[in-house]
Parts: C-alpha cells; sequence; structure tokens
C-alpha cells in the first residue's frame, strides 16, 4: 500500500558508531523526518495542489541530540535520533502552521513523535538485545548532529522505502 507525508530529508551520520550489533543501518538517502502523515489518497494530484499551494515558510535549524527506541526500549524494532526540546518545539509550531492549510487531510497521528530513523532489526526483543539498546541510547546522549532544512517534501512510501515526490523551497 502506498502513502504519503510531508517531511524532509535527514542524512545525519553523526549516531551511526552507536548502531548495535543485530541492527542494519537505514540508507542515508532514506533517513527522513515526518513532520504530517497523510496516509494513502485517493487523488494525489488534488494532494499535490494542496501542498503546492502552502505558504512560503522559512528555513530552520535542527539539532539532534540523543538516541530513542522506536516503538519502545522493551520491543525495539527501530532505532531513531532525537531532535532536541528546542528543535521539538520549532517543529511543532512548523507542523501546526502546515496542518491549519491542509485540513482535506489531517495528520493520521494524535502524537507528534519526531525522530529521523536511523537503524532497524528484524530481530524478536530478547533481552541481550534490548540491553544492547539500553546501552546505545544510553551512549547516544553525547552525541549531536545538526541539519539546515531548506527544502520540504511530499513523500510516497511503498514497501520499506521512501521517495520524494514533489519538492518545496523554504525562504
Amino acid at each position: 500500500m502506498v502513502t504519503y507525508f510531508l517531511g524532509f530529508l535527514a542524512p545525519i551520520k553523526a549516531f551511526d558508531r552507536l548502531i548495535p550489533e543485530g541492527f542494519t543501518p537505514m540508507p542515508l538517502n532514506q533517513r527522513h523526518l515526518t513532520l504530517i502523515y497523510l496516509g494513502s489518497s485517493e487523488d494525489l494530484d488534488k494532494l499535490s495542489e494542496e501542498v503546492k499551494a502552502l505558504p512560503p515558510l522559512p528555513a530552520f535549524k535542527v539539532t539532534f541530540k540523543g538516541l530513542g527506541a522506536f516503538p519502545s526500549l522493551s520491543k525495539p524494532r527501530y532505532l531513531a535520533a532525537l531532535p532536541s526540546k528546542e528543535s521539538v518545539k520549532m517543529l511543532e509550531r512548523v507542523r501546526d502552521e502546515i496542518s491549519d492549510r491542509i485540513r482535506a487531510h489531517p495528520d493520521k497521528y494524535s502524537v507528534f513523535r519526531p525522530h529521523v530513523s536511523i537503524a532497524y532489526t528484524r530481530m524478536k526483543p530478547t533481552l541481550e538485545l534490548c540491553i544492547r539498546v539500553e546501552r546505545a541510547v544510553r551512549a547516544g546522549r553525547s552525541a549531536m548532529d545538526s541539519i539546515e532544512v531548506r527544502e520540504f517534501y511530499l513523500m510516497e512510501a511503498a514497501a520499506g522505502e521512501t521517495k520524494p515526490m514533489l519538492k518545496l523551497r523554504l525562504l
């Protein structure tokens, strides 16, 4: 099934050294941060027009500090870089501004948990795996990376891969 989201590419690398055994790094060209998950769409042309009609937004910087396990430390399937508290607040403002303008396609998730997945595993959550993940999360507290966001994308996700469909330049 094909789904769509608004977000930006985030090819951050500073956390890669912390990826534990049993996890596979996400390719840099697949690393992204989802601002608004739009789900599937019957009318891609209409969705594209709504996205094109968004007002220009200023470029911004996002700082990532720390790692998180998703969906949880006890069932880790993904390791993700987490934005700093200041960056989360800024991302929430940007997300709200965009959400107000594309009401026809509201975000499918009520809770915004910004992150950039950097690695995944297909292993069952054994005690050993959970300990390795917990150590990586702890070590991640000292890691940091930043990116300058100068464009958003309407992106398509299918079969575990994402690809940009429409680029929106920021001011």
